[in-house]
C-alpha cells in the first residue's frame, strides 16, 4: 500500500502545543484520538455524537500531517461499532486529511440479559479461530466505510493465557490476513504482555506479517501488584528503546513512529523531557533505513473457514462474561468462575475503576472535592463503588457525569450546598453541549462557595439566601 512516510510524532493532547510549533525538527506528525473531541447528546438519538468544531479547527491549524486513532469503538469483538459514530469519524478523518486511521483489536461492549453495556475499558477478545473470524468481520465492516486505509492496534492483555487459545502473535496474524488490514504495532503493549507472563515480544514478532506494520507506538508504564501496566505514564523504558532499535529495521513498510503519554502525566514528566524523548525516537527512526528483507519463519496464516476448529467458549459468551466481571456483574458459569480466579481480572477492575474515577474528577471537580472534604476520601470512594455497582460505565464523559449526578440525588446526602454545586457543574457540561447560557440557583452566595472549593477548602460562614448565577460560554 502506497502510504506517505510521516516520521516521528506524538499523540496530541492539550498542553503539548509548544512542542508542535514550527521549527521543532524532532516532530513531523501528530496522531489524533477523535472521540476525545466529541460530545454525546442522548437528546438526539439519531446522531448523538457531535464534534467539537472549535477543537477540530485548532487541530487543523497545527502545521503537521495527521493520523486518526480511535479509542472508543474498538474492532476486535463480535459487535460492530455503533453506525452512528462512523459519520463523525469520517468527518474528522476528512477534515484533518488523515493519512490513515486505526482502532484497537479489543472490545468494550457486552450484554447482561437484555441490557447491553459499555465495559469502561478496552478488553482482550477471545483468541480462537471463531474470535478471529468475528474480529476480521468487524474490521472489514469499518474499513469499508472509512475514506482512508485502516489498521488495527495490537492489544494488551492482563489475563493468563487460556487453554486452547491461539498465541498472541498467531491471533493478530490470522485476523489481519483475514481482514486484509494494516497493523499498528504497539511495542509497549506487546512488551507488557511478555512482562505479565504472556507470549514473548520476539516470538510475537516471529508470528505476525511484519510487512503489514505501518505504524509503531512506544510509551511508558507502571508497576501495580506485580503487574506491569500499559499506563502511558512516563518516558519509554530504556530496555524497550533497545528492543525498538532491533525491531524497526525489520519493518519494511513502517511509516510512523509515535510516542504516547496521557494528559495527567504531561505536567509530571514535563515538556523538556518529552522533547528529549522525541529526539531519542528520531535516532530510532533512522534505523529503519537499514530495513532488511525478512528471513524469519513467518508463514502466511491459512484462510479462516467456518469449519475451523474452535473451543467450546463462544466469542460473544467470552465478551459478555469478561465484560460483566470487569464492571462487577459476576455470572455463575464455569467460564466466569475460571476468569474470576485470574488475578488479571482484578487488575482490569482496578484500571476500569481508575478511569471512571478520573472522568468524574475531571468533569465534577468541585462536587467530588466537596464530598471528600465533607465525608472523607474513604466514604467518597465507597459512594463511587456503590455508583459503579448500580450503573455500568458510559462511553463518553458527560453522560457518565450525569449518571453520577442522578445517583447522588438518590442518596440525599447531608452535605451542605452539595446539590447547588452539582447543578452548577452540570450546567457547565450542558453549556459545552449546547453553547447556550445556563441559569443556576443557589441557597447561598455562590462566589465565596465556589472560590473556597476551588482552593480546596470548605466554605466558612456562607451567606444564605436565594441567589442565581448565570453561566455563559465566555
Amino acid at each position: 500500500m502506497n502510504l506517505p512516510e510521516l516520521g516521528v510524532g506524538l499523540v496530541y493532547w492539550p498542553g503539548l502545543e509548544p512542542l508542535f510549533e514550527s521549527g521543532n525538527h524532532a516532530l513531523s506528525v501528530i496522531e489524533i484520538e477523535p472521540q476525545g473531541y466529541w460530545f454525546e447528546n442522548p437528546a438526539q438519538p439519531q446522531q448523538p455524537y457531535r464534534i467539537d468544531q472549535a477543537a477540530l479547527e485548532r487541530l487543523q491549524r497545527i502545521p503537521l500531517p495527521k493520523i486518526v486513532h480511535g479509542v472508543g469503538f474498538p474492532v476486535g469483538g463480535t459487535r460492530v461499532p455503533d453506525e452512528r459514530h462512523l459519520a463523525p469519524l469520517c468527518e474528522t478523518i476528512n477534515a484533518l486529511d488523515a493519512a490513515w486511521a486505526s482502532e484497537h483489536l479489543s472490545f468494550n461492549r457486552a450484554r447482561n440479559g437484555s441490557d447491553e453495556f459499555n465495559t469502561g475499558f478496552l478488553l482482550p477478545p477471545l483468541q480462537t479461530p471463531a474470535g478471529a473470524r468475528a474480529a476480521a468481520a468487524t474490521i472489514r465492516h469499518v474499513a469499508q466505510r472509512v475514506p482512508v486505509p485502516f489498521a488495527i492496534e495490537t492489544n494488551v492483555s492482563y489475563l493468563r493465557p487460556q487453554r486452547g487459545e491461539m498465541s498472541d502473535g498467531a491471533f493478530v496474524a490470522t485476523v489481519t490476513e483475514a481482514a486484509d488490514c494494516g497493523i499498528l504495532l504497539d511495542l509497549h503493549n506487546v512488551w507488557t504482555n511478555e512482562r505479565n507472563g504472556r507470549q514473548t515480544l520476539r516470538a510475537f514478532l516471529d508470528e505476525i506479517p511484519l510487512e503489514r506494520v505501518w505504524e509503531v507506538h512506544l510509551a511508558g508504564g507502571a508497576e501495580y501488584r506485580g503487574y506491569w501496566l500499559d499506563a502511558h505514564s512516563g518516558v519509554v523504558p530504556e530496555a524497550l528503546l533497545e528492543i525498538a532499535a532491533e525491531v524497526l529495521p525489520r519493518l519494511p513498510n513502517l511509516r510512523a513512529l509515535m510516542f504516547e503519554i496521557l494528559p495527567p502525566f504531561i505536567p509530571v514528566v514535563g515538556l523538556d523531557l518529552i522533547q528529549t524523548q522525541m529526539e531519542k525516537l528520531q535516532e530510532l527512526w533512522k534505523t529503519r533505513r537499514n530495513a532488511l528483507p525478512r528471513t524469519e519463519k513467518y508463514q502466511r496464516a491459512a484462510p479462516l473457514t467456518d469449519g475451523a476448529a474452535d473451543c467450546a467458549i463462544t466469542p460473544r459468551g467470552w465478551e459478555d462474561t469478561l465484560g460483566g466481571l470487569v464492571i462487577g456483574r459476576p455470572a455463575a458459569t464455569p467460564l466466569a468462575r475460571e476468569l474470576d480466579d485470574d488475578p488479571g481480572v482484578t487488575v482490569l477492575r482496578h484500571i476500569a475503576a481508575t478511569f471512571r474515577s478520573g472522568i468524574l474528577v475531571d468533569n465534577l471537580k468541585l462536587t467530588t472535592r466537596l464530598l471528600i472534604l465533607s465525608l472523607s476520601e474513604e466514604r467518597t470512594q465507597q459512594l463511587l463503588r456503590e455508583f459503579w455497582q448500580a450503573s455500568p460505565p458510559e462511553l463518553f464523559a458527560i453522560p457518565e457525569a450525569q449518571a453520577f449526578a442522578r445517583f447522588l440525588r438518590t442518596r440525599r446526602l447531608n452535605v451542605p450546598h452539595l446539590y447547588d454545586v452539582l447543578d452548577y457543574e452540570l450546567a457547565l457540561l450542558q453549556m459545552s453541549l449546547t453553547g447556550a447560557r445556563q441559569l443556576v440557583r443557589f441557597e447561598c452566595d455562590p462566589l465565596p462557595l465556589l472560590q473556597s472549593l476551588g482552593a480546596g477548602q470548605l466554605p466558612v460562614g456562607s451567606v444564605l439566601g436565594n441567589y442565581e448565577l448565570e453561566v455563559t460560554p465566555d
